[in-house]
């Protein structure tokens, strides 16, 4: 019998395990002909997570869990898991059940076709706020330009068959953006819809700013467009300047030549402001470089429930 593995990374989600747990085995009533593993992976919580999973792997062995031992991000918790599922394919999806469960069979279904990565794609990212929305469709469509994939409302909830487990599981980036890297490694893929639900209980661990600053690392991550805007953006400086240059000639040569304070301070300001801007691109990818070189692990296990 083929087994399907759920990999569900946790963090400070005390209220949320159990409903969890209680809907993942309502679907499996109707994928009997699997067995099921879920792989919770507590992210460091602090709150009580990890003694709810606890409490449940009690009475039902297939709940599983990697625990690390303090806060390393989703992206470790996701990549821990895939390096600790034992299933013929595994499902990621969100702890709070704003991934809909019942999207599974149909998932499983496309895999037993060949598919062997089924892409969760937003259809509706319900009651997101706007912001959010706006900066979340920003974000993927700049970087489906930038990076060459078509990664238009992705998400994290995906069916991802062994062989794509495997290839995912040789990387040794410190910094992987999962999303991005499901769609680089290949294989053959489909797309399911779906609309976000409401959480099932608690609050989003997500904020704007947090937002942000995950898009920003994973576009720094994944593509080297931000240094070909710094090349783009010297050409455009140089040519600002040629305009100018040729300007301050031609009304020297008229005798109209005004005094050019206004504008000397201009051109210092904004080629400043240019040089400035790309010694702080360029400064994050070496330290990005010097992240990689230390070869420090992606995340540290504290304590694993098998």
């Amino acid at each position: 019998m083929k087994k399907i593995s759920l990999i569900v990374p946790c963090f400070n989600e005390e209220d949320t395990v159990e409903a969890f747990y209680h809907k993942a085995i309502e679907v499996w009533q109707k994928l009997d002909q699997y067995e099921m593993e879920i792989v919770y992976v507590d992210d460091g919580s602090k709150d009580r997570t990890l003694q709810k999973i606890e409490m449940l792997h009690e009475k039902d062995h297939r709940v599983k869990c990697t625990s690390f031992s303090r806060n390393f991000g989703k992206e470790a918790a996701i990549f821990a898991g895939l390096h600790h599922v034992t299933g013929d394919a595994a499902v990621v999806v969100d702890v709070d059940l704003q991934h809909p469960l019942e999207k599974i069979p149909e998932m499983a279904s496309l895999w037993e076709q060949g598919y062997e990565v089924v892409e969760g794609v937003k259809e509706d990212r319900g009651t997101e706020k706007r912001i959010h929305k706006g900066f979340a469709n920003l974000f993927y469509s700049w970087i489906s330009k930038l990076a060459g994939l078509d990664m238009k409302n992705s998400s994290d909830f995906k069916l991802l068959d062994r062989k794509v487990i495997e290839a995912l599981k040789a990387f040794r980036e410190k910094t992987p953006f999962f999303r991005a890297l499901s769609f680089w490694v290949g294989f053959k893929s489909i797309a399911v819809s779906y609309t976000v639900e409401e959480r099932s209980a608690g609050a989003t661990k997500w904020s704007t700013k947090a937002l942000v600053k995950y898009a920003f690392r994973n576009l720094i991550s994944f593509t080297y467009a931000p240094l070909y805007m710094i090349a783009v953006l010297g050409v455009l400086v140089i040519l600002f300047g040629v305009v100018l240059g040729v300007d301050a000639l031609v009304t020297y040569l008229n005798g109209t030549a005004q005094g050019g304070y206004p504008t000397l301070l201009f051109v210092i300001l904004l080629s400043t402001g240019a040089i400035i801007f790309s010694l702080g691109i360029m400064s994050i990818y070496i330290a990005k470089i010097y992240e990689e070189i230390k070869g420090r692990p992606q995340y540290i296990v504290g304590k694993m429930i098998d």
